[in-house]
């Protein structure tokens, strides 16, 4: 199993990007839609606490897994009849890092602007990133909440591209996302 990318095949290490960052994605989404549903209590904020948490860890590794993208060539893009639909995977994947940062910095600015402080993980204290105000913390819940449908949205044409690939186009670009193969 190799490490990194070929030409042909995505490496363990852009595989386990991908599939740690899409289930922590999965249950951010899950636990904001849920707990933004609820009336305030102490078990709801804990669980704002480990969303906070999680959110800066996908920001960790979106950093991270940007560098190891752009350290390692991607495999050949398979399956491409048209040149707009090479253009709209690009489209969608650039867009999809852009709500990778997007999302845990607008969470962070929310919490600094409504004097929340942002422990990660109980284990230490982020700075503050703006000063408190609610003008700006409104600013930001807004580009969170739409910048969350906006990941949904491109999940879901992500999610559907990949099963195209796979059952309509019979190409191997989910198995090599999978097995890297």
């Amino acid at each position: 199993m190799a490490l990194k990318n070929t030409q042909s095949s995505y490496g363990a290490i852009s595989r386990l990007f991908h599939w740690l960052v899409a289930l922590l994605v999965f249950g951010l989404i899950g636990a904001g839609l849920y707990m933004t549903r609820q009336t305030p209590s102490p078990d709801i904020f804990k669980l704002y606490g480990l969303h906070k948490s999680v959110g800066i860890t996908v920001l960790f590794l979106a950093v991270l897994r940007l560098i190891w993208r752009l350290a390692n060539k991607t495999p050949e893009m398979l399956g491409f009849d048209r040149p707009w639909e090479k253009y709209a995977a690009h489209t969608v994947h650039g867009l999809m890092y852009l709500c990778l940062f997007l999302m845990p910095l607008s969470g962070w600015v929310m919490s600094s602007a409504a004097g929340i402080p942002v422990r990660v993980f109980d284990l230490f204290t982020l700075p503050d990133l703006v000063a408190a105000g609610n003008e700006t913390r409104k600013l930001a819940q807004t580009v969170h909440e739409y910048t969350a449908y906006t990941l949904i949205f491109l999940i879901l044409a992500h999610s559907g591209a990949a099963l195209m690939h796979h059952f309509v186009k019979k190409d191997r670009t989910l198995v090599r996302m999978i097995k890297g193969e």
